[in-house]
C-alpha cells in the first residue's frame, strides 16, 4: 500500500433534494484475498460511504 497509488477514492454521500452532493473523505486499495484497506480522514456522522475509481488527476 505504500507509495501505491489508491485503487478507490472513499466519498460521503449527501442528499439534498434531487441532488446527491459527495465529499472526500479518504482512499482504498484493493488487498490480498479479495480485501479492501480503506483509509479515512474524517468519518461520516450518518456512515454512508461511497467508493470511486480515483480522478486520473488524483
Amino acid at each position: 500500500m505504500a507509495g501505491k497509488k489508491p485503487d478507490y477514492a472513499v466519498y460521503v454521500s449527501e442528499k439534498n433534494g434531487d441532488d446527491n452532493f459527495y465529499t472526500r473523505i479518504g482512499s482504498a486499495w484493493n488487498v490480498s484475498k479479495g480485501g479492501v484497506s480503506i483509509k479515512l480522514k474524517a468519518v461520516p456522522i450518518d456512515g454512508n460511504l461511497v467508493l470511486f475509481p480515483p480522478k486520473a488527476d488524483e
